[in-house]
């Protein structure tokens, strides 16, 4: 065997090595006793959706989805497994959130735009807002209320930097204004007692959302993590009532969360080594 083909295969292994780590970093020993779900039905994506980052509820069956680096609505049937349809609204950029509101979609750009698309067929027809969030705040989520605004969700940083920095801030954007109201909708307070059944202690550590959405029949607040993943379920004050931790090797990069009207729990997936998929799951 020659030189080059061994130095090949060293660096092969050195590679499976290290995603075999930070899987198993990700994985935190999860055990099945703290699975308190269960899968219903899984979608393995195709590839245009590797990088899936946002969904919502089409009906028919249908679930609309973005991926974070193309301007492109997909239209996802879960009856046959495919993409049927596809829009485009945008250029390339980082697109996170998606959500639907009075039957129009609505689309977050990480660095702080939404992007409104009156109708699907015709391009010439989105338009764009700005929120006063910037990159560095880094939009996660969006989700419409049925008063008629959004949730906002940033990643990285809050609006509100006077504050403890001991929580993640929910916020309130009102499309009828254009504004968005720099005090937040909602906290979720590290400090909540919810958050000790978390193998993490440090407060940066305890949550990091990858999407939101409100749930049709309760209204309760569900929001998503990717990276210690989990799903946590908030009242109308912020506090937590639940957090379901979910299992890594099922949720590998959980990015997007929608409802049917009926209440069925649809996630995604970006594809992190294996296929993008979508999963229902089922709380228990």
């Amino acid at each position: 065997m020659t030189k080059w083909a061994v130095g090949i295969i060293i660096a092969v292994l050195a590679l499976a090595g290290l995603v075999y780590y930070l899987y198993e970093e990700n994985a935190y020993q999860f055990d099945e006793s703290m699975k308190k779900y269960e899968v219903v039905q899984k979608w393995n994506l195709p590839n245009p959706l590797d990088e899936i980052s946002g969904i919502v509820w089409m009906g028919d069956n249908k679930i609309a989805c973005i991926q974070d680096e193309d301007g492109i609505i997909f239209i996802f049937d879960l009856n046959t497994s495919e993409i049927v349809e596809e829009y485009k609204f945008g250029g390339p950029g980082d697109y996170e959130g998606l959500t639907m509101l009075n039957n129009e979609l609505w689309v977050a750009e990480s660095a702080g735009k939404l992007f409104r698309i009156r109708d699907l067929n015709d391009p010439e027809k989105t338009r764009e807002y700005k929120t006063g969030f910037e990159y560095k705040n880094n939009i996660e989520g969006i989700a419409a209320t049925t008063k008629g605004n959004i949730l906002i969700l940033p990643k990285d940083r809050n609006l509100d930097l006077t504050g403890d920095g001991l929580h993640d801030a929910i916020y309130l954007y009102d499309p009828l204004t254009e504004k968005l109201n720099e005090q937040p909708y909602l906290k979720i307070e590290y400090e909540d007692e919810a958050f000790k059944v978390l193998p993490v202690t440090e407060p940066e550590d305890l949550l990091r959302p990858s999407d939101l959405e409100i749930h049709p029949q309760t209204g309760e607040i569900y929001v998503l993590e990717a990276e210690l993943p989990k799903l946590l379920i908030l009242g109308d004050d912020g506090k937590i009532r639940k957090i379901y931790l979910l299992k890594p090797r099922e949720f590998y990069q959980p990015e997007g969360i929608c409802f049917s009207p009926s209440g069925r729990i649809f996630i995604s997936n970006e594809a992190k080594g294996t296929d993008a998929s979508i999963l229902e799951i089922k709380l228990n």
